[in-house]
């Protein structure tokens, strides 16, 4: 099924390629006219959150665990509730047949902390500033976009993880219309 999503559906990591849940989730509503997707919190000690979804589609309910913690996720501490759900969802979907042999790529990423921690490049630093600049964001408040999605101070600072992150945090703003978008 990973010819059914579609190029920006998929990260590439170490020469692999992963779909990300947005693509399981367009083909799921594509398929079904009556989609459905629950999550309940299994667990959460603030430290550590487990979520379960279930997806029901024409074919049937699937279930799926999603679990994210402070430690193992550090650049998205600040979410892992909503990162232990994106996981759950994307597990239920590949149940549900939507990539199926196919990991996500959000249950892939953290075991790739060498890649996920080198330095932004030159070039996506400038990216960022460039987008904000575009859609008349101030400095201030791309400020605030990072530090609450990385923690970090300063853009010099980021990881190529984190400026992919914000990066795609400003094209949704830009998509959306909405300045005060946050995650």
């Amino acid at each position: 099924m990973l010819n059914n999503f579609k190029n920006e559906e998929l990260v590439k990591v170490q020469g692999k390629l992963f779909p990300v849940v947005g693509g399981r989730l367009r083909l799921a509503h594509e398929d079904n006219s009556n989609l459905s997707i629950e999550t309940k919190v299994i667990s959460y000690d603030g430290e550590v959150a487990i979520i379960q979804a279930m997806v029901k589609t024409e074919k049937g309910c699937f279930n799926g665990l999603g679990n994210a913690s402070v430690k193992r996720d550090r650049v998205l501490s600040n979410a892992i509730l909503e990162l232990a759900e994106t996981r759950a969802i994307a597990r239920a979907l590949r149940f549900a047949g939507y990539g199926v042999e196919y990991t996500g790529y959000e249950e892939v990423e953290n075991q790739n902390q060498k890649i996920d921690n080198e330095s932004a490049t030159k070039n996506q630093l400038l990216d960022i500033f460039s987008f904000a600049k575009d859609i008349n964001m101030s400095n201030e408040d791309l400020k605030e976009i990072i530090v609450k999605t990385t923690g970090k101070e300063y853009t010099k600072d980021l990881t190529k993880k984190e400026a992919k992150t914000i990066l795609n945090i400003l094209t949704k703003i830009k998509n959306r219309g909405d300045d005060n978008l946050v995650m």
